[in-house]
């Protein structure tokens, strides 16, 4: 089985939490007891700006940590799982003004969860008590968003551990278990009167075995559990809400040209709602890296590339499909002017995009968790700013 370095390196900026989440097991019960810790001074505040904000929508930051702890630890901070603790609330509140006038308009939000297992950014989805106080708090930070004048949110869900598809040790038996969270945790986004749409699985968009001797190679997965998973959930998802609200699946972005076909490739058996009668999102979502191996042009491209060649006729809807940039790295030049680049080339919509808070300079943090996180918030606006985004 190939391996692409891609997939490999969407997989380590995103699932780290995994990793630290299994160390933390033995000590999370301490940890739950553990009050939260107060914020550590940001390497930059943002310049102040009136209310409301009048100007073009612009995008804006992946929010789902208050603070990092020593070595860039990120696992007892998370926003969502300590929102009901009011200093939590107050701090993420003057982070949100601060991000707001810097210029942001728009935030990416979600929630980590994680099956029998619990930390402070991971809930355990098996347990009714936190899932329900989960949503609590994401009623209320929804609110808190709303008040500080954004105008819109992508809410993703990030599972971890043996309930995340693309795990080797993924229990298909928790399918169940995953669209249950998505319902509980839904009317908080729905009913926060703000502008939204939903990521139902980050990087979750698997792709087919690229079988050349197979006409429909789409119909056969890559990776029959995780493909049987997505497919599962947007059945559910499609015949409880319809398509309108969601991106569907993000995807990461494959460094090689044919992994990123594939995965394209293989929407029509991910979107299939029963029957070979798919039914697609109207906008996607991807997470775009550059790497030695392909820049943000290349990558961005060649997901352009991949969505007219299976769709030349425009009949799936996938040829003029706004696309998302969900995640690039921090406040960074160098993916602003690619992925700027790349977007005068292809001509493809983006609506926005939201920076990760992973800054790849020389002067970024390393070691511990910070090769997946390693800004502190408040986050500013300066560079995709500058470049009209």
């Amino acid at each position: 089985m190939n391996v692409f370095v891609g997939e490999r390196m969407g997989r380590l900026l995103r699932r780290a939490a995994t990793m630290l989440m299994l160390s933390l097991l033995a000590c999370s019960a301490f940890a739950a007891a553990v009050p939260p810790r107060l914020p550590i001074v940001p390497r930059d505040m943002p310049p102040t700006r009136p209310f409301p904000y009048a100007g073009p929508l612009r995008g804006g930051s992946n929010f789902l940590w208050y603070t990092l702890g020593p070595s860039c630890d990120r696992e007892p901070y998370g926003i969502v799982p300590n929102y009901h603790h009011a200093e939590v609330r107050a701090q993420v509140r003057a982070q949100l003004a601060a991000m707001f006038a810097s210029g942001q308009a728009r935030l990416s939000l979600g929630v980590y969860f994680a099956h029998g297992v619990a930390t402070g950014t991971a809930i355990d989805s098996s347990d009714p008590a936190a899932v329900a106080q989960a949503a609590q708090n994401t009623a209320n930070l929804l609110a808190d968003v709303r008040d500080a004048g954004f105008h819109q949110v992508l809410f993703r869900f990030f599972p971890v551990g043996v309930i995340y598809p693309p795990n080797d040790n993924f229990d298909p038996s928790l399918v169940g278990e995953y669209w249950n969270f998505i319902q509980a945790i839904r009317p908080a986004v729905t009913g926060a009167g703000l502008a939204y749409l939903i990521d139902l699985g980050v990087e979750m968009l698997p792709r087919d075995s690229d079988l050349p001797f197979i006409p429909d190679p789409w119909k056969y997965p890559n990776n029959t559990d995780w493909s049987h998973a997505v497919r599962t959930l947007w059945q559910n998802y499609y015949a409880a809400y319809g398509s309108t609200d969601t991106i569907g699946f993000s995807s990461l972005t494959d460094d090689a040209a044919d992994t990123m076909l594939s995965r394209v490739r293989h929407m029509r058996y991910v979107y299939d709602i029963g029957g070979g009668n798919p039914r697609y999102p109207a906008i996607f979502a991807i997470d775009v890296y550059g790497d030695a191996a392909a820049n943000e042009t290349v990558k961005f491209t060649q997901f352009d590339q991949a969505l007219r060649q299976e769709d030349s006729s425009g009949a799936l809807g996938w040829r003029d499909a706004p696309v998302i940039v969900a995640e690039m790295y921090y406040d960074d030049p160098v993916a602003a002017e690619n992925l700027q680049a790349a977007m005068k080339a292809t001509k493809r919509r983006v609506p926005f995009l939201t920076q990760w808070p992973l800054d790849r300079g020389a002067s970024a943090p390393t070691g511990g968790n910070c090769d997946a996180t390693n800004v502190l918030p408040p986050f500013t606006w300066s560079v995709y700013g500058h470049y009209g985004f």
